[in-house]
């Protein structure tokens, strides 16, 4: 049987203005909330996964956050160190949530006989949710790593003294 390789990319206009972001991001120390780069090194494989997630991947389809991703590490580490990036993922913060990749959340954990109203921990809440990838309109606190939602607790533990809090992981399985 014959074999073709179709290669139906089309970049977006906007395809070198992500890559030039992205770049940006990699290379100079931003503290700002997005896009949040997660790198996995794989030991065995001497490889690297990496998830890029950001609000603004909504306007493209995963192949080209894919292709941006590794033409950005191309442009910020060399092209030998973007070889060994074997899996380039771009994804939403809601897309990221939905896989999983933002497994830990701060909860309330009031009690009935708390002095706090549970307005106080509603507001608490909903201005530590500016500071994270889901944003102001987030449901739940929800962070990729144990250390900022750890740095989540303590922010609310400072902002409504007295408050009650967890740090929860959600696990997942495959059935």
């Amino acid at each position: 049987m014959p074999r073709y390789v179709i290669n139906s990319v089309v970049r977006s206009t906007k395809h070198e203005a992500f890559v030039k972001k992205l770049v940006q991001e990699l290379t100079s120390a931003s503290a700002g909330v997005q896009p949040l780069i997660l790198e996995e090194e794989v030991p065995s494989t001497k490889s690297r996964h990496v998830r890029v997630i950001w609000d603004r991947w909504k306007e493209l389809e995963d192949e080209e956050r894919s292709a941006i991703i590794s033409q950005a590490y191309a442009e910020a580490e060399g092209t030998e160190a973007s070889k060994v990036v074997t899996i380039a993922d771009g994804l939403t913060p809601q897309e990221a949530s939905a896989l999983g990749l933002l497994p830990f959340k701060v909860v309330p954990a009031r009690r009935k006989s708390d002095a706090i109203p549970l307005q106080a921990y509603e507001q608490a809440m909903l201005k530590e949710a500016r500071q994270t990838l889901l944003g102001p309109k987030a449901k739940e606190l929800r962070y990729a790593r144990l250390e900022d939602a750890q740095q989540a607790y303590e922010r609310l533990q400072k902002a409504l003294p007295y408050s009650s809090w967890a740090v929860v992981q959600e696990l997942t399985t495959e059935s």
